[in-house]
C-alpha cells in the first residue's frame, strides 16, 4: 500500500525550489525582481495553504523578505529567505 504523505510533505520540495529560485534571481536585471518576488509568494502560499500554524514563522519571514525585495533591500531579503529555509525541514 502506498505511504500516506501530508500535503505539507508533498509541497515542501516545491517551496524549497521556489526559495532557491528567489535567492538566485531576486536582483537580476531584466525581471529578476518580478520573478523572484513571484517565487517568494508561491513558496509562502504553499506553506500557508498546507499548515499555516506549523509554518507561521517561515511565512512571516517570507512576507518580510517580499517587502524588503520591493524596497530593493536585496541583502536583507536574502537573509530573511535563508532564515525561513532553516525553519523548514530538508526536502
Amino acid at each position: 500500500m502506498a505511504e500516506h504523505r501530508t500535503a505539507s510533505e508533498t509541497d515542501l520540495p516545491r517551496a524549497h525550489e521556489q526559495l532557491k529560485i528567489a535567492l538566485e534571481i531576486l536582483d537580476n536585471p531584466g525581471g529578476g525582481l518580478v520573478f523572484g518576488y513571484q517565487a517568494l509568494g508561491q513558496a509562502r502560499a504553499l506553506l500557508a495553504e498546507t499548515e499555516p500554524e506549523r509554518w507561521e514563522e517561515p511565512i512571516r519571514l517570507l512576507a518580510e523578505a517580499e517587502q524588503q525585495a520591493v524596497w530593493r533591500n536585496f541583502d536583507q531579503a536574502r537573509n530573511l529567505i535563508r532564515k525561513a529555509q532553516k525553519k523548514l525541514p530538508a526536502a
